[in-house]
């Protein structure tokens, strides 16, 4: 069935009706705001005539309120007729809190932590105190490699020997000379012969040294009974 249309047309537009609850809900709600007389009575006057409330309300006038304009930014091109910059001067540079320089600060150095430094802290925690500064000289002595003492050869085989002999006769009050005799007067017969070797060496050099010292005084004998001869002759 076709529907009927409503009186005016499809450009009817009905305005809204306010209940009585409504409005009285309103105006409590304008008393308890503290809204101005002006403000009232616009909203009163929009209730009656049934259109739809505003969303603002000016306080003392029903202009609308505009909107403020922009703010004029400045060109960044500059006019070399109207600008009165122009250059400043030296005292003026100088003056300029841009110019002045800053105070230096050192930069904080990353902390190295050498074997020296670990000793240091540990000596520092252990005992409470600095540890005692050591000499280069000290450092030297402590480093250098201890004097080797040199050992008599021929002395070092006469103990060599002795120390076998021992060996040798307690092996022989336990019964067991004849598992060592072999060995030990083998060793000991060795070592007699390097003695010997070393005795004759000895007595080489010190028959070299007697005669070198033979030579000298002779020398000495000689020059000295030249100097009597020549002495007596003067005379």
């Amino acid at each position: 069935a076709r529907q009927p249309v409503a009186r005016g047309g499809m450009w009817n537009t009905q305005q809204p009706q306010y209940s009585k609850e409504t409005q009285d809900l309103l105006k409590v709600m304008m008393q308890e705001s503290k809204l101005t007389n002006f403000q009232q009575r616009q909203l009163k006057q929009t209730m009656k005539d049934g259109t739809s409330l505003p969303v603002t309300c000016p306080p003392t006038s029903s202009q609308r309120p505009q909107r403020p304009a922009a703010p004029v930014t400045p060109s960044k091109k500059v006019n070399p007729r109207t600008y009165s910059g122009g250059r400043r001067s030296k005292e003026a540079c100088e003056s300029s809190p841009a110019a002045q320089p800053e105070d230096y600060r050192p930069r904080p150095k990353k902390a190295i932590c050498t074997d020296k430094e670990k000793a240091r802290l540990g000596n520092l925690m252990a005992y409470g105190e600095e540890p005692p500064e050591v000499s280069p000289a000290r450092i030297v002595e402590l480093l250098s490699p201890e004097p080797r003492v040199e050992v008599d050869r021929f002395q070092e085989l006469q103990a060599e020997i002795e120390e076998r002999a021992e060996f040798l006769e307690e092996m022989e009050g336990l019964g067991r000379g004849k598992d060592y005799r072999t060995i030990i007067r083998t060793e000991i017969s060795q070592k007699i012969r390097e003695m010997e070797v070393i005795d004759r060496k000895r007595t080489e050099q010190l028959k070299k040294q007697i005669e070198l010292q033979q030579q000298q005084a002779d020398q000495k004998r000689h020059l000295a009974e030249q100097e009597e001869t020549a002495g007596t002759s003067e005379l």
